[in-house]
């Protein structure tokens, strides 16, 4: 049976029974591939692309915020900025390319750095992609696709996404934290995301941690990323043994084989994770945490971070509810979908109880 859009449209005359495997969900039964199609066409959809450090992911995303197809491709951000746009724009070429007539309510565009979400371009972002910073993201691809386009941070993304249709569209509210090689964030409240006067909201990675304390890429001191991040727990098994130069997942696979040393890293870098969970949540109080990214996704680091929420001298005496803090659903999709999603919201396509 045709298992894409494009496949679809080539089988569209077909009488045979057709079965549709949605992102999240058992397979849907349809009488014919016609019928999906019909479907299909009837459903809005949107594309999301979330440009990551090498590759961009595109998804065509329902309404439902489930993907019904995607694609990856190479960034090119070691070439700069017009490399980037210029990846972004043939990958969104390529997908539109691909589901051929289909019609979109818009496309979604999750960018690191910080992102003039009203105006769609990219306030600031790191001197590691040369000619990034300023560029007019929403506009270049309005002129290009003829489409209304939503850009936002990747971090307030993602969160939209989870919220919307993953690990937290059931609450009003949350906060997202991806640890990965540093740590990002998102905070969704009421169905909104707070982005701040400068577009700096959600950037908990940047949170001061410890004062005085290592300085972080970005100039602070004793950021809560530089302790608690992939990076922070390849430089702390490094500086506990010199002739050792990991990175995180083989710290995680050490310690998963009994190494001591491995052991008491992790369980250092999910303390300071915890102390900065307790920070946010006496300044936000979400009724859930979600955690993402690579450092996040091994198994045994949400049990280090609950484990050292229980100790008095991390969350004090009010404590701290496990059941506030749960793993993201969407994982390397996230970003993508909640760009699909602001798209969709801003064009008033989201129906959700739960919006202000």
């Amino acid at each position: 049976p045709p298992t894409s859009l494009l496949q679809l449209q080539l089988h569209s005359n077909s009488n045979s029974n057709s079965t549709r495997q949605a992102a999240f969900g058992p397979p849907v039964e349809f009488r014919s591939a016609g019928e999906y199609a019909l479907i299909i066409a009837m459903s809005p959809l949107a594309l999301g692309a979330d440009i990551g450090g090498t590759k961009i992911l595109t998804a065509l995303v329902n309404e439902a915020g489930h993907v019904e197809r995607s694609w990856r491709t190479l960034t090119g951000a070691a070439r700069g900025g017009e490399a980037v746009m210029a990846a972004l724009e043939e990958a969104i070429a390529a997908a539109l390319a691909e589901i051929g007539d289909v019609p979109l309510v818009g496309i979604g565009v999750s960018a690191a750095g910080q992102v003039d979400h009203a105006r769609g371009r990219i306030a600031y972002a790191s001197p590691n992609i040369p000619g990034w910073s300023g560029m007019p993201v929403r506009d270049r691809l309005a002129a290009r696709f003829g489409l209304p386009v939503v850009v936002d941070n990747d971090g307030n993304a993602a969160a939209y996404g989870e919220w919307w249709a993953g690990s937290g569209r059931d609450l009003d509210a949350l906060v997202m934290i991806t640890v990965g090689t540093g740590i990002g964030g998102g905070i969704v409240q009421d169905g909104r995301v707070l982005r701040g006067a400068r577009w700096r909201g959600g950037e908990v990675g940047h949170m001061i941690l410890i004062a005085d304390g290592l300085r972080c890429n970005c100039g602070q001191p004793g950021c809560w990323e530089v302790y608690a991040s992939g990076t922070a727990i390849a430089r702390m098994a490094r500086e506990a043994r010199p002739d050792w130069a990991p990175e995180s997942p083989a710290v995680f696979e050490a310690a998963a084989g009994g190494d001591a040393i491995a052991n008491a890293v992790l369980d250092d870098a999910a303390r300071y994770l915890a102390l900065g969970l307790v920070s946010l949540s006496s300044v936000l109080d979400p009724p859930l945490f979600l955690l993402g990214g690579g450092v996040a996704s091994q198994p045994s680091y949400l049990p280090r971070v609950l484990s050292a929420l229980e100790d008095p001298a991390v969350s004090g005496d009010r404590g701290f509810d496990p059941a506030r803090l749960a793993l993201a659903s969407l994982g390397n999709a996230a970003g993508a979908i909640g760009a699909a999603g602001e798209v969709f919201r801003a064009q008033g396509h989201l129906k959700d109880p739960r919006r202000a």
